[in-house]
């Protein structure tokens, strides 16, 4: 009975690897020597090697907490994405008027088996929330190529070891094929990509570097090859925060986020050999005290987390930063305790809390390096500069033996390849960083950290600094103060905050929700658009004043005509309250949908309302900003946004909270 891997190359792809498509037109070009070589070279069984190197290396993962890696079939679920349309809704737009919204609609975006769209689609540049799963899916299509199940032979670009090599890109893929023994493994690496019949992962793109044009450099020539070998399809992963560049002809989608269905599934896998407590967790997922926790399921990384802490202690954290430290602890203690491990190394001798600061003291001195991949020796030296510092002060430490220790006990660090590691998921890293900042406020950290109030990256550090802190006030009302600073150092954002704030005096609407309404407004006018971590801040009447748009999106055909109604009267009282000349009356003029009418017509009604919103804003002269002025404002904004998701995690009195809500986006106050 033949394996599965030769059956894999029977049915799928191995007519690709066959001398009659590439071995005579290769060997007829080849030198002497190698001519000879490939026709004796056995083609079938370079396949079989090929695939069987793939998935030895992708067909398994490092699961938190258990001490070896497992198949992906035992624990991977299969991941979906949001269409392209609504994927760039998603991070197009941001929940700017949440207070004003229906609490009753749910968004939910048209998804997708990542699988099904590997096959039926061409190249794709797939988006995703750090922890969302892009490299696992990334090895799972990996895995089902190797298996036939996918006919095309997959090659695996692991962006950071390829910027890290110093190879051109073709060098680098060629490597991939030595374990096939070919005479010369670029001849055939050309003839494949050429032929289509290959399909290559580039996995990453927002770990590399930033430094000296390194992710430039790397993104120009992906560009080059991909025009070069446009019948061969090419899959990118990107953070969302990261996504700065594009990618003619890819189809941007975005990793969706867990649904219940799956995340009971992911449950069932994990505690697959324990029934008790699988059912237990689902039942607790089930209550409705729990929905936030259900949101929190919805990511892979932070559902991996929640199992583990769960497994542990069968209490389950409320808040995100606890689901961190719950996790930390299990898996820091279980490998001291339930493993067995010997406690006569230098790392052993180590206590929890010693553990925990030499992570954080590591994690800060490298996000701020903007290091998320540490050389070897430079990680090691880190290492061993906290540990000589405690007791028992040990003269001689062996970093590498340290390093290996702590990744073998309970993979705090990973070894991305043999020059490089890191911690075994970004989000650990950031955890780290915050829980720094937190234990070393006296030395300044707090401040630093503001200084950095307006860079993406350093987002989620803030919010879980925030979440640490015993008492928010002081540290939120130095971000508040921290605005102003960067408000009076530009003249044409703090000219935009005192005409929105006139516009805001002058119509019906005095409170927040005008102030942020104008300055959008006069933003879309001038064409800027401002991201986020997740999501861009588009047009403020978006989500609330062209609701129609999302509930057509957004709402089954026919369901609850009547939400839609009401959401066209309101957009046309608050355009009335606002004070948009004219928008009411051209709303007038528009013809609604029947209650049968398709999505598509639903649609271009929804077009039809921006399309009007635009032509009647009413806001004067153009706003003029150069590139310059408009990053400023873009930093601002995302600045502010920043701000106000910390306030819902501070510890502070409500009315404090409310007193620096009031005071957002508005001109500096007086010295």
């Amino acid at each position: 009975m033949p394996d599965p891997i030769t059956m894999g190359i029977t049915a799928g792809a191995a007519a690709s690897w066959a001398w009659d498509k590439f071995g005579k037109d290769i060997a007829s070009k080849a030198k002497d020597v190698a001519k000879e070589k490939y026709k004796e070279f056995k083609w079938e069984g370079a396949a079989k090697k090929y695939r069987a190197k793939i998935k030895k290396l992708y067909g398994t993962m490092q699961v938190l907490g258990m001490p070896e890696p497992v198949p992906l079939s035992e624990i991977y679920v299969d991941a979906y994405v949001l269409s392209k349309q609504t994927a760039h809704q998603r991070f197009a737009l941001e929940e700017l008027l949440a207070r004003a919204a229906d609490p009753e609609i749910h968004h939910s975006a048209e998804r997708k088996g990542c699988l099904a769209l590997v096959r039926e689609e061409g190249n794709l540049f797939i988006l995703g929330k750090p922890g969302a799963g892009k490299t696992t899916f990334m090895k799972w299509v990996a895995f089902n190529s190797a298996e036939g199940n996918i006919d095309k032979v997959p090659i695996y670009v692991w962006l950071k070891e390829w910027s890290d090599s110093k190879l051109e890109l073709m060098a680098y893929i060629a490597q991939q094929f030595e374990i096939c023994a070919f005479p010369e493994a670029m001849p055939f690496v050309e003839k494949l990509l050429a032929s289509g019949d290959a399909v290559v992962l580039f996995d990453g793109l927002d770990e590399v570097n930033q430094a000296d044009g390194l992710r430039l450099k790397q993104v120009q020539a992906m560009q080059n090859f991909i025009k070069k070998y446009d019948s061969t399809q090419c899959l990118i992963t990107c953070r969302l925060a990261a996504n700065e560049y594009t990618f003619e002809n890819f189809k941007y989608v975005e990793m969706a986020d867990f649904n219940d269905e799956q995340v009971q599934q992911f449950v069932k896998n994990w505690f697959r050999n324990n029934e008790n407590i699988r059912v237990r967790l689902i039942e607790e997922f089930a209550k409705e005290e729990n929905r936030n926790l259900r949101e929190l399921a919805s990511s892979p990384l932070l559902l991996t987390l929640l199992c583990l802490s769960y497994q542990e202690t069968l209490i389950i954290p409320q808040r995100r930063v606890e689901i961190y430290e719950e996790a930390m602890d299990a898996l820091l203690k279980k490998w001291d305790s339930s493993r067995g491990i010997k406690r006569d190394s230098v790392y052993g001798t180590l206590s929890l809390g010693h553990k925990k600061k030499m992570f954080a003291q590591v994690a800060a001195i490298t996000f701020e390096k903007n290091k998320y991949f540490i050389r070897k020796e430079l990680l090691q030296k880190e290492l061993v500069n906290y540990v000589v510092k405690v007791p028992p002060h040990e003269e001689e430490v062996d970093g590498e033996v340290l390093l290996q220790t702590i990744e073998a006990q309970h993979g705090i660090f990973t070894a991305r390849s043999r020059d490089y590691h890191s911690f075994s998921h970004l989000t650990f890293q950031e955890y780290f960083t915050a829980r720094y900042i937190v234990d070393n406020v006296t030395k300044g950290t707090l401040q630093r950290l503001l200084s950095h109030c307006h860079e993406s990256r350093w987002r989620e550090v803030f919010l879980l600094t925030t979440s640490l802190l015993d008492d928010g006030d002081e540290f939120i009302q130095a971000f508040r103060k921290q605005l102003d600073v960067f408000i009076q150092k530009h003249e044409n954002l703090v000219e935009l905050l005192r005409w929105a704030t006139r516009r805001r005096d002058a119509s019906e609407t005095k409170g927040r929700l005008a102030q942020e309404t104008y300055i959008y407004l006069r933003l879309q006018q001038a064409d800027v658009r401002v991201s986020t971590l997740d999501s861009a801040l588009d047009s403020a009447l978006a989500r609330v004043l062209d609701s129609v748009r999302a509930l057509a999106f957004n709402l089954p055909l026919g369901s609850d005509l009547a939400k839609k109604h009401f959401a066209r009267h309101r957009t046309r009282a608050l355009a009335h309250q606002l004070k948009l000349t004219g928008f009411k009356g051209a709303l007038d003029s528009l013809k609604t949908p029947a209650k049968d009418a398709s999505r598509d017509e639903w649609e271009d009604f929804a077009e039809q309302q921006q399309a009007i919103l635009i032509q009647h804003q009413d806001i004067g002269h153009p706003l003029e900003l150069t590139d310059e002025e408009t990053a400023d404002v873009i930093h601002y904004l995302n600045a502010s946004r920043l701000l106000k998701d910390c306030l819902k995690l501070a510890t502070m009195p409500l009315e404090k909270k409310e007193d620096v809500l009031d005071s957002l986006f508005l001109p500096p106050r007086p010295s």
